[in-house]
């Protein structure tokens, strides 16, 4: 039984750390993007 615990604590720390990640990183691309208007804009 406590094989079983720690795969799944293991597989539920090994998602949320994916999808936090994957949060952050499309908060830094969605950063980007007006920052780049801008800077058309302004040439």
């Amino acid at each position: 039984m406590k094989e079983v615990l720690k795969s799944l604590f293991a597989l539920i720390a090994f998602s949320s750390a994916f999808i936090l990640g994957f949060y952050l990183g499309q908060e830094k691309v969605l950063k980007k993007i007006p920052e780049f208007q801008e800077e058309l804009e302004t040439k």
